[in-house]
């Protein structure tokens, strides 16, 4: 496929954003609502208690709010972003994890590597922009995990390889912009994407000064977008929904779990570390290595592939290692080397997705939504279901359903 650029001009002075354009969609949907999703990644369920954010509680207050978002297994980036994108548990959209291993490809993946990002073999199920492009409806993922790649054979109509340093303005005012257009290039599905809140909650711990400062400047720029959105007119075609992808538990040098004591490490292979660690051993090993593991437990729990729990979701893909160990809260799995070479201070997440601190947020404002709704307990893959009916589009197969968000729909 001949891939064309595609430059979209930004409302601030010597920014532009570069993004590509995949598919020409045909004739626009009949619908005029469109449905904006937000991402604020690493925001924990309970941080608007904690920390001063005015725009997302008056948001709220306008709209409807879950109690918490229940990520899926494990409570990682990547998978629960394509998730929610998806509908589907992670043994269904074969990313399991930020960093994996494919036994069939012979492959790993990263989120670090760009290209295994852009490589569309390693997701699996139909992401929501290309459920909407292939009926009729113009998308716009910017910067959400599984964008860059071709999934069946498709990008969405307009994307971008990720950008870090791309300003939070700069990224508002790209869905300003797509909102002005009119026509059938007009996108009626976009995203959006913060990071800092995980990177400082990362850096610095959940319960921290820096924390405080990404909320704000997140929720600066939320208001920003409420603004912008009164000034072009299009408040009132615009279904929003604000998410994030997991919470944040802090952790020390002080609660570890060092591997190196536990076995010897040139019996397996390690594809990723913490808090769930992938553990691929050598051909015969896997036995010895388990029992080893499973004679020493305490502050994880270590499992065969196959005694998985179902309720993780998680274990019916190739990608799943032969034994994983999940590490209690707030521990961390390494080795005296790793221990060394990196500090483990601040906060990290990917724990169990039952754990508290590992919720995030759901939120809804818009012509279809209810004002001052209040429900409970959300698990993230039902929200396929519901952008899917926002959009008048018929959803492909998920995990999801739409049954316990209809009390939020007008």
């Amino acid at each position: 496929m001949k891939i064309s650029r595609f430059v979209i001009p930004i409302l601030i002075p010597l920014v532009s954003l570069v993004f590509f354009s995949g598919c020409q969609p045909a004739e626009k949907s009949p619908s005029t609502e469109k449905v904006l999703l937000i991402s604020i990644d690493g925001f924990r369920h309970d941080y608007r208690q904690m920390y001063h954010t005015p725009n997302l509680d008056q948001f709220a207050d306008e709209g409807s709010q879950a109690e918490f978002l229940i990520p899926v297994f494990p409570t990682k980036t990547f998978p629960n972003h394509y998730s929610i994108a998806t509908g589907l548990y992670t043994e269904n959209t074969g990313l399991v994890s930020n960093n994996m291993y494919d036994p069939e490809f012979d492959a790993y993946y990263s989120l670090a590597d760009r290209e295994a990002v852009q490589d569309a073999r390693w997701y699996e199920g139909e992401p929501i922009w290309l459920t909407a492009e292939k009926q009729e409806i113009p998308a716009a993922p910017l910067f959400w995990p599984g964008s860059e790649a071709p999934i069946g054979g498709k990008y969405a109509s307009y994307w971008s390889p990720y950008d870090e340093d791309l300003p939070y303005k700069a990224r508002v005012d790209s869905v300003i912009h797509w909102l002005q257009m009119e026509g059938e290039t007009a996108p009626g599905f976009m995203t959006l994407y913060f990071s800092k809140v995980d990177t400082y909650g990362h850096w610095y711990g959940p319960d921290s000064d820096s924390v405080a400062v990404a909320l704000k400047e997140v929720d600066e720029h939320l208001g920003y977008l409420i603004e912008e959105l009164n000034r072009i007119g299009k408040q009132d075609i615009l279904n929003i929904l604000i998410v994030s992808d997991h919470g944040m538990m802090e952790v020390s040098e002080e609660r570890v779990i060092l591997l190196d004591e536990l076995i010897d490490l040139r019996d397996v292979e390690i594809t990723d570390w913490a808090p769930v660690a992938a553990i691929r051993p050598k051909p015969g090993e896997k036995e010895y290595v388990f029992g080893k593991l499973k004679a020493s437990e305490k502050n994880y729990t270590v499992y065969l592939k196959d005694d998985l729990p179902d309720r993780y979701g998680y274990k019916n893909h190739r990608r799943v290692s032969d034994i994983v160990l999940i590490a209690d809260p707030g521990y961390t799995i390494t080795s005296h080397k790793r221990l060394i070479s990196a500090d483990i201070s601040g906060g990290t997440h990917g724990y169990d997705n039952r754990e508290p601190e590992m919720r995030g947020i759901f939120m809804a404002r818009g012509p279809s939504i209810k004002r001052d709704q209040k429900i409970g307990p959300v698990q993230n893959i039902h929200l396929y279901e519901l952008m899917s009916h926002l959009l008048n589009i018929e959803p492909a197969f998920n995990d999801g359903s739409l049954d316990s968000l209809r009390q939020i729909l007008k």
